[in-house]
């Protein structure tokens, strides 16, 4: 009797103790013929991967599932399911798991996406062995996806019956996959499509699996920059390897490669930049199977993807430490969209692109608004530039794929120096002074627009001098002079033949150029970084301003 009640003692205080170490490990375990399932809180391995080991067996289906990123971890793990059925571990879409060990695979491990996009997260710090990782995909019908693959030897055939591209930066073409055993290449990023059958097309799929080895460790892809006429000038389309996000920052190893990135949405591209934290793009993470843009600014450019920039995708925001001064950011909607612009200032940036703290506008689809600035050929979404110069003024490019009506929001002008003024010049209706809107006392500025039209319609005036609105007024009556980097934009509307002449400031010609009637005129200035006189005479109408030349 004493014996058995001793005996009794001994199994009440093991099943305290565990029940203890339970509680400190916060998780609680459900026991089944199958193995275990996580039925709460979190699994996680304080100690080295050496000596954790989780096996994932027996006779039916388990999933792991933890709606936290980076509690749920464990040490080295195994997929091995016995009986004579075929069983699998899901991790589920909402569910990030990380294995700080080694994961082996000798049944199916499955991670979900959902119909709302989201997708099961899944980070291994040591080696993968087993193709038996199946890896979903969900997409959406009827709009454009870029795409990778997050196993190693993926098919083309995985996207049958879809619409599937490759990106040339060469010769700047693009290539239509028509073969279904093409390998998808690990690091290249895709163009796909996939119609809901519409118009006679064969209906294409909304959910994907890839199926094979999980890829892991660093990738260094190859990259081309060829400029020229019909030639890519750099844009390389790659894709994220892993099946988990992947941050974009300045631990990457690249060179000659500008430090944006941009991700098509389905509707717009959204950029971000890791040395100002701008773009749009949330916290600079690349989705897993995402492909994206990077733009090569050299010759022999190439990049580097770093195994330990996978994150996932719950983290918290992760930024530079640029700081960035005076931070306009101009929102525009309508129709149904958005699109945004962003323009600030820092010392260690330049007047002209610089691809460490600008970004590129790339733009979205034909129904889509779009709001960008502009010189030349080049279009930024965001213009990054050391100080604000005295009458400043930048172009603002504006389309719409339908008529109506429109909104901008203008915001960050506390920020600025009061003394700077800002002014949003509209020239839809010709210049008066009702067409310039002071942005500080009106940051919402509603106005009507039609599809198609001049996409070259605002600028954006910073003025620290005293000259007033009135003065802007009766000077740009009907003749608009305003510069941006290398060149004066002459808004010239006039039936009348005009001639500019381009002076510096100690009276000599450097240029003259005749301008076409009702039109906006770019001049580009060969001159040096200073200050210009435009001067524009149109019969005996004379109309002079000064302008800065970058």
């Amino acid at each position: 009797m004493e014996t058995e009640m001793k005996t009794e003692m001994r199994m009440r205080l093991m099943i305290v103790l565990f029940m203890t170490i339970l509680l400190l490990l916060g998780m609680v375990i459900t026991a089944y013929s199958q193995g275990i399932t996580n039925s709460g809180g979190y699994i996680t391995d304080a100690g080295t991967t050496s000596h954790s080991y989780i096996k994932f067996s027996g006779s039916g289906d388990m999933s792991l599932k933890s709606t936290t990123a980076d509690r749920t971890k464990v040490g080295n793990m195994e997929v091995d399911f016995t009986g004579s059925g075929t069983y699998k571990l899901t991790i589920p879409s909402d569910s990030y798991i990380t294995v700080e060990g080694n994961l082996t695979l000798s049944d199916t491990l499955l991670l979900e996406a959902s119909s709302s996009s989201s997708m099961a997260s899944l980070i291994t710090n040591g080696t993968v062995s087993g193709a038996y990782a199946a890896v979903e995909q969900h997409i959406v019908r009827d709009q454009w996806h870029q795409v990778s693959s997050p196993v190693s030897s993926a098919q083309s055939g995985v996207y049958l019956n879809c619409y599937l591209y490759k990106w040339n930066e060469p010769d700047s073409t693009w290539q239509y996959i028509t073969s279904t055993t093409e390998n998808l290449s690990v690091t290249k990023g895709y163009h796909l499509w996939s119609s809901s059958g519409s118009g006679g097309l064969t209906a294409g799929p909304t959910d994907i699996q890839f199926t094979g080895l999980l890829n892991t460790g660093n990738y260094s892809p190859t990259i081309t920059y060829t400029s020229g006429s019909n030639k890519g000038d750099g844009w390389n389309e790659l894709g994220n390897p892993y099946p988990s996000a992947l941050e974009w920052n300045s631990s990457w190893t690249k060179t000659n490669v500008d430090a944006s990135v941009y991700i098509w949405t389905g509707t717009q591209y959204k950029s971000y930049n890791y040395n100002t934290g701008f773009g749009g793009l949330s916290n600079g993470e690349i989705p897993p199977t995402q492909g994206f843009w990077i733009k090569a600014n050299g010759s022999s450019p190439s990049i580097t993807i770093p195994n330990s920039q996978r994150v996932h995708s719950s983290n918290a925001f992760y930024k530079e430490t640029v700081d960035i001064e005076n931070l306009l950011t101009i929102k525009v909607t309508g129709n149904g969209y958005n699109d945004e612009v962003s323009l600030g200032t820092y010392s260690g940036s330049t007047y002209e692109f610089d691809g460490e703290f600008d970004n590129y506008k790339l733009l979205g689809i034909e129904e889509a608004t779009q709001i960008y600035i502009y010189s030349e050929d080049t279009k930024y979404s965001v213009d990054i530039f050391p100080e604000i110069q005295d009458d400043m003024q930048f172009p603002i490019g504006f389309g719409c794929g339908a008529d109506g009506n429109y909104i901008m929001d203008f915001s960050g002008l506390d920020g600025f120096d009061p003394d700077v003024e800002v002014f949003l010049e509209d020239k839809s209706a010709g210049s008066s002074a009702k067409d310039y809107i002071d942005v500080r006392q009106n940051p919402e500025y509603e106005f009507y627009a039609q599809e198609g039209m001049d996409e070259s319609r605002f600028v954006l005036h910073f003025m620290t001098s005293s000259m007033g609105l009135d003065d802007m007024a009766d000077e740009n009556d009907a003749v608009n002079i305003y510069s941006f980097a290398k060149n004066i934009f002459i808004n010239y509307q006039m039936n009348d033949q005009a001639k500019v002449s381009v002076y510096d400031l100690m009276g000599k010609e450097i240029l003259s150029k005749d301008l076409i009637p009702n039109n906006l005129n770019t001049i580009t200035v060969p001159g040096e970084k200073g200050y210009y006189v435009a001067k524009v005479i149109s019969g005996d109408r004379v109309t002079t301003r000064k302008v800065f030349i970058n």
